[in-house]
């Protein structure tokens, strides 16, 4: 068991979901303040580049959420066009960023959602952290408000979206910090141990990395894999899902969060993405942990009800330069059940470097 930079914290333990209205009032006042004094390194030239691509996202079925910091990420969500080789058409990303894109003034971080989810996932997390850096919350290629146009949504084209966003969006000239919650640290990993020269820093949240493939899912017939999708987006399992993500379930598990983690699922692409995505075998970069040089950030609730609990202590054996903060009363989603304490070590991490 690893016991290198090990930090077990309940700080910021109780966060009321009725607080964060407040937050956003704060964040939106301040993003416009800094909006108005920003020199925009870099960033106009990059923004005029994508500007013409760049479009409102509608999101079905939002009127039916209460969540204002849901109800606030949708509002500002965008898409871009990106192109890539071994697609016929360009493909939709969404995501949500700083006001003015490809901004250089403020280190760049880049957020990377779990399986089957959207960046709403970072609701809660990413108004704590746009004082200090241009935050980018993506959609996953396939997943979130996306659109494939029914190509391929397996693990290439899911990094090579990545790697295009980071280079026609963000667009800073300099690496960015990339953080990854679940099986989007799976993402993440491969991004910093393939194109180093993208990843300044990587942090890793309940990230899954040892776990290789989908097993026999891949190979099951498509109309079985049709049926088991169907069962996926369901109100019975994606209710039991939520309830497994969180430690303090009464709280967190709620209707409203049910609602906001079904919204994208009603896309015209969400079928054939996962379809695309189950038949790919999945992503597999446990091989690629050791190739990971980068300053590394693993923060793992430590309820987590999902992913062995192991696997937070496998991280930091295998990456060199690695630290590990443990979350108390958490489980599987720090970043909406303790968004300020993860917050608070993501600061940490680029005030040390």
């Amino acid at each position: 068991m690893a016991s290198r930079g090990v930090t077990t914290s309940s700080r910021c333990c109780r966060p009321s979901l009725k607080g964060w209205s407040a937050s956003l009032r704060k964040a939106q006042g301040s993003e416009s303040r800094r909006s108005a004094r920003r020199s925009g390194r870099g960033g106009a030239e990059t923004c005029a580049s994508v500007a013409a691509s760049v479009t409102e996202v509608s999101v079905p079925m939002v009127g039916e959420v209460e969540e204002d910091a849901c109800l606030e990420m949708v509002r500002r969500l965008k898409k871009v066009e990106l192109s890539m080789d071994g697609h016929e058409e360009s493909v939709s990303v969404s995501f949500v960023g700083p006001s003015t894109l490809g901004d250089a003034s403020k280190p760049a971080l880049l957020m990377l959602h779990g399986f089957d989810s959207s960046c709403l996932e970072f609701r809660r997390l990413f108004p704590l952290l746009e004082e200090e850096f241009s935050v980018y919350a993506v959609d996953v290629l396939g997943w979130g408000f996306t659109n494939s146009k029914g190509q391929d949504c397996g693990p290439k084209f899911k990094s090579s979206a990545v790697v295009e966003f980071i280079d026609k969006v963000v667009g800073s000239g300099g690496k960015v910090t990339v953080l990854g919650a679940s099986l989007g640290g799976a993402l993440a990993i491969d991004l910093a141990a393939t194109r180093p020269d993208l990843v300044d820093k990587l942090v890793l949240v309940d990230a899954q990395g040892f776990q290789d493939g989908l097993g026999a899912l891949q190979y099951l017939p498509d109309f079985l894999t049709k049926f088991f999708l169907e069962i996926l987006r369901s109100v019975p399992l994606r209710n039991q899902a939520n309830k497994m993500s969180y430690f303090r379930k009464d709280e967190f598990a709620t209707e409203d969060a049910l609602k906001i983690g079904r919204l994208h699922c009603f896309k015209d692409d969400w079928v054939s993405g996962n379809l695309t995505f189950i038949k790919s075998g999945g992503l597999a970069v446990s091989e690629l942990i050791p190739r990971i040089q980068q300053q590394t950030l693993v923060v793992w609730g430590d309820n987590d009800e999902i992913l062995p609990k192991e696997d937070k202590f496998r991280f930091v054996d295998a990456i060199p330069n690695s630290n590990l903060r443990i979350i108390a009363e958490c489980g599987h989603v720090p970043h909406l059940e303790k968004p300020q304490e993860l917050a608070f070590y993501i600061k940490e991490m680029h005030d040390r470097a």
